[in-house]
């Protein structure tokens, strides 16, 4: 390294620099989730008070949120997955128990809405009204 000259190193370190750099910009960078595709029929042809039509539900109010808020929150996949058990323990834990489950998920929705998003937010609201009022088995 002597026989190379100062030169030489300092010209690795600025090249280190800026590779560390670019490291952190691609670090910094989430990519957003895509959009997921959510229609009339898909939503209303399904029986809510079945375990299979709860799970697309959620997992289309998760996906959509992710979506327009640039990446999952694990707060947010911790409150469907609530909601996805007192659903599914509906008959044990009562009724109470599920609109409790799904009232802070709709508050967070709400939060979220902007004029960009509320199509597909109102998408979500309405998904979880059906998981919620739809009648015990």
């Amino acid at each position: 390294m002597a026989t190379t000259g100062e030169g030489a190193v300092m010209g690795s370190v600025v090249a280190l620099d800026q590779y560390r750099e670019l490291l952190g910009k691609n670090k910094e960078k989430r990519v957003r989730p895509p959009r997921p595709k959510i229609s009339g029929g898909e939503v209303w042809g399904r029986d809510y008070r079945e375990t299979e039509a709860v799970v697309y539900a959620l997992l289309t109010v998760r996906a959509m949120a992710a979506h327009h808020s640039g990446g999952h929150d694990h707060g947010f996949d911790a409150l469907c997955m609530e909601a996805l058990d007192a659903a599914y323990h509906i008959e044990e834990r009562g009724h109470v128990r599920l609109k409790g489950a799904i009232k802070p998920l709709k508050e967070w929705l709400l939060g979220d809405m902007t004029e960009d998003n509320k199509r597909d937010l109102s998408w979500c609201l309405v998904l979880l009204d059906l998981i919620e009022k739809s009648p015990v088995k």
